[in-house]
């Protein structure tokens, strides 16, 4: 990471100068427990006025020129374009060719992804749970550039590791089932690790960075957090059940 603030980092990626993108951490803001403090979501039960409030904090300390764009993320691939005020539409991903127009996406251990070409002006974020990754969303969010795949780069933020990410077979069906051959079948099965009896573990940076690979993507940064383990940086809802969201956004200026 780098360029740190108290309350929010600068993903270490090679993006160009006219794309700005941050992840904030969980302190810095005024949130009470099991939300404390720098919780960004409304609706997770925290004090809307109080979760306002951090986003408005955010938006001063990174001189935005407006509020961030939100969804109502529901698990899925929907990709919004961005050429309105989309905030609250369902949905799990933006893509933005618009300068000053913020997109934010919600994670406590799903993946959020942040994607940019370095010669356009364009951008996506994609909040990626095993459910979205596994019914394409990269791909859906990939088809909208109008870059090159050389020139689109991408950035893995804080999720949970494929240390502590238990999940059922069932999962990793999901995943086979939208497979487009055996040999992509194949390195799905390697993402995941028997752990018990009836469980299995789930390598989300993995299944992801294969999916960029596999439409041509090859610079692939981050994948280096565990939002499960980082209990003072991210929120975590396996960890804590009730707790709050961090929030990773990319802006075009």
């Amino acid at each position: 990471m780098r360029s740190n603030h108290p309350n929010f980092f600068s993903p270490d990626w090679p993006c160009p100068p006219f794309v700005r993108s941050v992840v904030t951490y969980r302190f810095g803001g005024n949130s009470k427990k099991p939300y404390a403090s720098n919780n960004m979501a409304i609706h997770v039960g925290d004090d809307i006025e109080i979760v306002q409030n951090n986003r408005e904090k955010l938006c001063q300390n990174l001189s935005l020129p407006r509020q961030p764009i939100w969804l109502n993320q529901v698990h899925g691939n929907k990709i919004i374009n961005v050429t309105h005020d989309y905030s609250l539409s369902d949905g799990d991903g933006f893509y933005c060719k618009e300068l000053d127009k913020p997109c934010g996406i919600l994670t406590a251990d799903c993946l959020p992804i942040l994607i940019c070409s370095t010669k356009k002006k364009e951008i996506a974020a994609i909040h990626a749970g095993w459910r979205g990754l596994g019914s394409g969303i990269i791909k859906r969010a990939l088809d909208m550039f109008e870059s090159s795949s050389e020139d689109v780069i991408a950035y893995l933020g804080p999720a949970i590791s494929s240390e502590v990410f238990e999940v059922g077979y069932e999962v990793r069906e999901y995943f086979c089932d939208h497979a487009e051959n055996l040999v992509e079948k194949n390195r799905i099965k390697a993402a995941f690790e028997k752990w018990g009896e009836n469980k299995l573990l789930a390598d989300l940076y993995e299944l992801a960075r294969m999916d960029f690979e596999l439409y041509g993507i090859s610079k692939i940064y981050g994948g280096n957090f565990c939002s499960y383990r980082n209990s003072e940086l991210f929120y975590s809802y396996r960890r804590d059940g009730i707790t709050g969201r961090n929030a990773s956004i990319i802006w075009l200026k």
